[in-house]
């Protein structure tokens, strides 16, 4: 009778045991389960692994503010820098953002940014990660903050706007927002492809700025797809970044149209006045017949712009 208590107790014990660990394994699969899976993505040609959907965002220009308020992400983002002239569907979302640095050029400097305590940073130009700003990203990802830089402004890399397709749902990914991309994504395309090209291909020429020469953005940057898209045709498509030119190339190219970019170092008016002032350069057929077409230099850079800027181009062109 006492032998088969025990074996009775020890049975019950034994059960109990194996009950206890079934219950503890598909807490701890629940557990695992709650965890986002990491998330990779592939930016200026580097990989980039996200453990976990960032929580603390700062958008480092205007056209990178209007990405993030766009994916709904404004409950995460801490910091903006030098927001602009945003667009008014993101302006009224954009109040009460904490603004960390009131211009983009020069960027600002590391420790501006990481007063903001950011695990994440979404930057428009990749100035943002040189030595005196935010430096080297994998360093910034040892160092818990992860990046992105929208695609179309990657060194060596040939912009178009399909590059801000991409952006745009990568970075829904990365928020937890796939649909809202696909959205935004369908919203600019179809922006983009109603605008109709004008003939005959006039040339263009881009002015960034400059007196004693003329400085370019370069064929590698969106407005050069910009421009072939609306029907034009770029005066310097040898000039892959930024640069300057001279007056005399200008002369000898005789642009059909020039594109002022309206920036905040170099309002367009001014831009324009020099122009038609400028006696070496009064024959050329743009500046003779007045055909400058003006952009707010943040229309000509990728994210959610670029049906805008291709209506501005068009009209102008048309003229």
């Amino acid at each position: 009778m006492r032998r088969s208590i025990a074996a009775l107790a020890m049975a019950l014990a034994a059960l109990a045991g194996t009950a206890g660990c079934g219950g503890g394994e598909p807490a701890r699969q629940a557990a695992r389960a709650d965890q986002p899976a990491p998330i990779e993505v592939t930016n200026c040609g580097a990989e980039y692994r996200f453990d976990s959907p960032p929580k603390r965002i700062v958008a480092s220009s205007t056209i990178a503010t209007e990405v993030v308020l766009a994916l709904g992400a404004r409950d995460r983002l801490v910091g903006a820098v030098a927001p602009g002239e945003l667009l008014p569907e993101a302006a009224a979302a954009f109040k009460g953002v904490n603004i960390i640095a009131e211009s983009a050029f020069p960027p600002p400097s590391k420790e501006t940014v990481f007063a903001a305590n950011p695990d994440f940073v979404v930057s428009g130009y990749p100035d943002d990660f040189g030595p005196k700003a935010l430096g080297d990203r994998a360093r910034l990802r040892q160092e818990g903050v992860n990046s992105y830089l929208l695609s179309g402004n990657c060194p060596d890399h040939k912009a178009t706007v399909e590059d801000s397709y991409t952006d745009i749902r990568e970075l829904g990914r990365l928020l937890g927002a796939p649909a809202k991309a696909e959205t935004l994504v369908a919203k600019l395309k179809a922006e983009v492809d109603a605008v109709k090209p004008v003939g005959g291909a006039p040339t263009v020429f881009d002015y960034a700025s400059g007196m004693e020469k003329a400085a370019t953005a370069g064929s590698n940057g969106l407005l050069d797809d910009l421009i072939r898209r609306a029907g034009g045709k770029n005066v310097f498509p040898e000039v892959t970044s930024y640069s300057q030119i001279s007056w005399e190339e200008l002369v000898k190219r005789d642009p059909d149209a020039i594109v002022v970019e309206d920036q905040a170092f170099e309002p367009a008016a001014k831009a324009i006045a020099f122009l038609t002032s400028y006696e070496p350069i009064k024959n050329v057929t743009a500046v003779r017949e007045k055909r400058f077409i003006v952009i707010p230099v943040n229309d000509t850079q990728p994210g959610l712009r670029s049906g805008r800027a291709l209506r501005t181009l068009v009209a102008g062109l048309a003229r």
